[in-house]
């Protein structure tokens, strides 16, 4: 049995409140694509005993309630969010928040429908200060499409499902590198500067003098 069918079995067996706990946590903390899940409950919703006028609203509560927390936990400056701001971000968006606030909206909206990425929308519009309202209507739009579209790619292609599903994998393999590699090459740079720049020279310098002494 294939990762994919095995997935799809196990996200079968779940009650609907269970799906709106995944529904909840496949942002951030489940470790397959978001998108992978909604086309597993799309098909499910066309094969079993899966009432798609019921999934779709409790998928699309609790993706909301998800996109929710973290614009707060942005908002408020949680520690972690700051540290990840700080490390991922900070030096990127230096001199640019002002472009980043004129198109909030449209990164709300549109970031939704990323890879591994939908989580800038609600982090930037929290970090930002952007008023709770006009975070929530942007994002209640974008899902208003997202959600649905998931749920009937899943239904319609239900016999190249695992395809479709492999191939999200795939992009985000790719994007998880590119991250990876970017992390890499930051720490390679602060290491250097940080051996070759004048502050470790300068110990250099010092620790000789004492020797001398």
């Amino acid at each position: 049995m294939s990762v994919t069918s095995e997935l799809i079995r196990n996200i079968g067996a779940l009650s609907y409140l269970e799906i709106f706990g995944i529904s909840i946590i496949s942002n951030v903390i489940v470790p397959v694509p978001e998108e992978a899940v909604l086309l597993i409950l799309g098909y499910l919703a066309g094969t079993q005993n899966i009432n798609g006028f019921i999934l779709a609203p409790i998928v699309f509560l609790g993706l909301l309630l998800s996109d929710i927390v973290m614009y707060f936990l942005s908002k408020r400056g949680a520690k972690v969010v700051n540290f990840f701001y700080q490390k991922v971000f900070a030096s990127r968006l230096e001199g640019k928040t002002e472009w980043i606030g004129g198109h909030i909206n449209k990164i709300i909206f549109f970031s939704r429908f990323l890879v591994q990425l939908r989580f800038l929308g609600p982090f930037f519009a929290g970090h930002l200060r952007i008023p709770f309202k006009k975070f929530l209507i942007y994002d209640f739009l974008a899902l208003i499409i997202y959600v649905p579209m998931y749920l009937f790619i899943g239904w319609y292609f239900h016999s190249r499902v695992e395809f479709i599903i492999d191939g999200i994998g795939t992009i985000r393999n790719i994007i998880i590198i590119v991250v990876a590699l970017g992390m890499l090459l930051a720490t390679y740079k602060f290491l250097y500067k940080f051996f070759m720049g004048e502050k470790f020279l300068g110990i250099k310098k010092l620790v000789k003098s004492e020797e001398i002494k």
